[in-house]
């Protein structure tokens, strides 16, 4: 299973380069794959996103409230995971 998760995010966060090639060929096409580490990095952040999601749903339904601290890091997951995947495809 998180094998192909990994496979997922992988073929997701590959970049592809195009520019105009040499007379014989049109156009050139580079593919950019991210690295096993960073992949790894984004697999564990959506663990840790579904794990405290599910944390916050157990807190509301066992105790009628709303925790703020578990509000919190799930946006501090998110965040960390947009500016990831949004930092790998600005550079």
């Amino acid at each position: 299973m998180l094998e192909r998760i990994k496979l997922y995010l992988k073929r997701c966060l590959t970049r592809r380069i195009i520019w105009e090639g040499s007379a014989s060929r049109r156009v050139q096409v580079q593919e950019e794959v991210p690295s096993d580490r960073f992949i790894v990095i984004i697999c564990l952040m959506v663990v840790f996103f579904a794990g405290l999601t599910m944390l916050e749903l157990v807190h509301l339904v066992w105790l009628g409230t709303w925790n703020d601290n578990v509000f919190n890091g799930i946006m501090l997951v998110v965040g960390t995971i947009v500016g990831a995947v949004w930092g790998r495809s600005q550079t």
